[in-house]
């Protein structure tokens, strides 16, 4: 939970060792790409996850259910996302998009943005709605601050207008001309299967 009451507290405890945890949404965006690259054999990507989580080498030989254990702890302490974000795509163990109805009703159930295939439009986003350059926060801006802050991104950021594109159906009412622009839209805009 993203609780501003509290400061974060980025720390794995274990055996009476503390681990400081790296979690700048940069840092954490690797470790979903490690989960879903196919080259890692899924025997060593706990502990592959932990030592980036923690820039420590004490993982690299654990055991994979041990390993797998204290990741998921990691997770969902710390990684995902408690409540419903309307525009935050969540994630499953393995750094999977969990399927989640967007802001917009979808009857198709897909996403409406990847931060994947989206890092532009977030970018851009960032840039004009906060004045955030998120090349230089690489390192620095916390996970949870990143999703607090994209979940808040207000209409009119490029983000937002490529998702409503995404999320547009035809109207009762819409001219035919306009319902072409739109599918020529929702096409030059579509994110790619997967």
């Amino acid at each position: 939970m993203f609780d501003i009451s509290k400061r974060m507290d980025d720390r794995l405890v274990l055996n009476g060792k503390e681990y400081q945890l790296f979690l700048s949404f940069d840092n954490v965006l690797k470790v979903f790409d490690m989960w879903s690259d196919d080259r890692f054999p899924v025997q060593i990507k706990p502990q592959l996850a932990l030592v980036k989580l923690t820039n420590s080498s004490d993982f690299k030989n654990m055991e994979f259910e041990t390993a797998l254990n204290i990741y998921s702890e990691v997770f969902d302490k710390h990684i995902k996302s408690v409540r419903a974000i309307d525009a935050v795509e969540r994630y499953d163990l393995e750094g999977n998009v969990i399927p989640q109805k967007p802001r917009e009703d979808s009857d198709d159930g897909k996403p409406l943005y990847s931060i994947k295939y989206d890092g532009e439009f977030i970018f851009s986003s960032f840039m004009q709605a906060y004045n955030i350059d998120l090349i230089e926060e690489q390192g620095k801006l916390h996970w949870q601050k990143f999703n607090a802050l994209l979940s808040g991104l207000p209409d009119g950021t490029k983000l937002i207008e490529v998702m409503k594109i995404r999320a547009w159906k035809p109207q009762k009412g819409d001219s035919s001309k306009e319902k072409q622009r739109m599918r020529e839209l929702q096409e030059e805009y579509a994110l790619p299967e997967e």
